[in-house]
């Protein structure tokens, strides 16, 4: 590889970085707007979008391996409902609209698809936790429902934790 090669590639790479961190930090903002008060559940949120859409936050993201998944939150039993949802609110499926359906599935109009039960048990814990894990367990359990077997809990908390650590000012 000549220098000017190793150059260009070393570009590309930093520029996919850079374009990754714009996605994450776009995300963050967005995910912060409907849920501003703890900030643990916006880290949480991350952590989750990161294994869902294997690193990429594109809410575009089509699940590997030809599944249903779709979106930031790799919606599967939640996709039909959340095609309804733009129709209904005459919006278009971006980031933006992907959170607020996140949001209004815990806090707004969707609870009844969710199940109120579920809803209110994330609402309980949005409230009063300050555990990136125990949120993202949560949202893993009441919304995303992962196929057993594809939970990944693991990478799930590590993320959250890393997101907390890069977002969360120390105490």
């Amino acid at each position: 590889m000549t220098p000017g090669e190793y150059a260009n590639k070393r570009t590309k790479e930093q520029l996919d970085k850079e374009r990754r961190y714009e996605q994450v930090v776009n995300i963050g903002r967005t995910l912060k707007k409907y849920f501003p008060e703890n900030p643990y559940v916006v880290t949480a949120m991350l952590g989750n979008i990161d294994v869902e859409t294997g690193g990429s936050f594109d809410f575009r993201q089509k699940q590997y391996q030809g599944g249903p998944g779709y979106g930031l939150f790799q919606f599967d039993f939640h996709k039909p409902n959340y095609k309804k949802y733009l129709k209904r609110k005459g919006i278009e499926d971006n980031e933006d609209s992907q959170v607020r359906y996140v949001y209004d599935s815990i806090y707004g109009d969707e609870q009844e698809h969710l199940g109120l039960g579920n809803a209110k048990h994330l609402r309980a814990v949005f409230a009063s936790s300050e555990d990136p894990v125990e949120i993202s367990d949560m949202l893993v359990k009441r919304f995303l429902k992962p196929k057993k077997g594809k939970e990944h809990i693991d990478r799930r908390r590590e993320a959250s934790r890393m997101y907390t650590t890069g977002f969360v000012p120390a105490k």
